[in-house]
């Protein structure tokens, strides 16, 4: 039976992973790097200081061009975001029918000014963030530990994702995983993996999670 709902933030609920393109674009022009979509692709759901200096060749560290990098994309948040369609519906369907936390990879202070411009704070009991966990997606860890605190068992969760290290991360904990690819990643075979796909949050009802 399940009993709690852990659900992803940045491109399941917000339009951010077009906005963390546009971020990246702008901020990697002035080294005359071109940071494309297939970039964006492969970065999507992955630890950014990690990842980033894998593709980008530099002497600077990842937290720097992370830091960096983070300005360009803050002046975009509070410019451009927003939620996503369905996004609030199916909040208010998930706090409703079961416990609720949010499991992101992202800082506690983005999540917060995402908090403060959508006002979606209230549907989550728990929030689990990237700097609460040593490991960062496709590890269980951010979702094994959203467990715990909600105390409930792996087997009572449902996850809910958009991107390829997510899905691997909530199946991994041992976790039913409900996803909606984003645009980036349409057709990666992580998709294969999930308990159940759908491609807008509007198809995500109560009876496809209980079932």
């Amino acid at each position: 039976m399940i009993k709690a709902a852990l659900i992803d933030m940045d491109g399941f609920l917000i339009n951010s992973e077009h906005l963390y393109l546009e971020a990246n674009k702008i901020y990697f022009k002035q080294f005359n790097f071109e940071f494309t979509e297939e970039l964006h692709r492969q970065g999507t759901g992955k630890k950014f200081n990690k990842w980033i200096t894998t593709v980008f060749p530099t002497d600077k560290s990842g937290e720097e061009i992370l830091k960096e990098r983070n300005v360009v994309f803050m002046e975009l948040v509070r410019e451009k975001l927003e939620l996503l369609n369905g996004a609030r519906e199916l909040l208010m369907l998930l706090r409703k029918n079961f416990k609720t936390a949010l499991v992101t990879s992202t800082e506690r202070g983005y999540v917060d000014v995402v908090f403060e411009k959508t006002k979606i704070g209230k549907y989550f009991e728990l929030l689990i963030t990237g700097d609460m966990v040593s490991h960062g997606k496709p590890d269980p860890e951010c979702y094994l530990i959203a467990a715990q605190k909600l105390g409930v068992s792996v087997e009572e969760c449902v996850v809910f994702e958009d991107a390829p290290s997510g899905i691997l991360s909530g199946k991994n904990a041992g976790m039913k995983v409900i996803a909606v690819p984003s645009p980036y990643v349409k057709g990666d075979e992580a998709f294969q993996k999930a308990d159940v796909v759908v491609d807008t949050l509007q198809e995500i009802t109560l009876e496809k999670i209980i079932s």
